[in-house]
């Protein structure tokens, strides 16, 4: 589980950092809506928890972003007590719920889980590039209607690729999300898995295979 949070109190991000990790989750930070945008715009997060007083404006901004290039990723927005109007015009722009500060941290550590199980309720069952079609549910892959026999890193390495069609998606991200690496371990472990995934998907007739990008990543491309 990975979880955005965007707050520009340092002391408080720490807190509520800590609270999240100690249940096991991945925290990303945050402290302006432009950072915000770039993390979120590059990688998937199971939800994100956004102060609405940032440096570089109102955390509504981000929620709107989001929203208009049909980013569904559940959002918990952080209020003061007197911010009713602030709160109103969050949730009118897309977020899906709110903490008031000061924030208990058991009250902050089951929203946040309430809020990474509606998410879940929201993700495409089922994801296609080509011929190639994932069904998540299941954990299926089929190529042209037949079942391809992957094991599961390789089913979960297609699934990044078929969530990010025809964008870069960086070796970094593939460690974390696919072998729960935060950093390189300087092997080709990663290279191995996608040869194999590549090799499988040619010999069962896929029309889609994987293009390495020199010093950037991975793309699932059209062959």
């Amino acid at each position: 589980m990975r979880v955005l949070l965007v707050e520009d109190d340092s002391q408080l991000a720490r807190a509520l950092r800590l609270t999240l990790e100690r249940d096991g989750v991945s925290v990303d930070d945050a402290g302006t809506i432009e950072a915000a945008w770039t993390q979120a715009s590059a990688r998937d997060f199971d939800a994100i928890v956004l102060d609405l007083g940032l440096p570089d404006g109102h955390g509504t901004t981000l929620i709107e972003r989001l929203r208009r290039v049909d980013r569904d990723v559940p959002i918990a927005v952080l209020t003061g007590q007197a911010d009713e109007r602030a709160t109103i015009r969050a949730l009118d722009a897309g977020a899906d719920d709110y903490l008031t500060k000061p924030v208990a941290l058991d009250v902050f550590r089951a929203r946040v889980r309430a809020l990474v199980r509606r998410g879940k309720g929201r993700r495409k069952a089922r994801l296609a590039a080509g011929n190639v079609v994932l069904d998540r549910l299941a954990r299926t892959v089929a190529v042209d209607g037949a079942l391809l026999s992957l094991t599961p890193r390789e089913l979960a390495l297609l699934e990044q690729f078929l969530s990010h069609t025809d964008s870069v998606v960086s070796r970094e991200d593939l460690l974390d999300r696919v072998f729960g690496l935060r950093f390189d371990p300087g092997t080709n472990v990663l290279d191995v898995a996608i040869s194999r995934l590549r090799r499988k998907l040619r010999d069962a007739g896929a029309n889609v295979t994987i293009v390495g990008q020199r010093g950037r990543g991975f793309v699932l491309s059209r062959n």
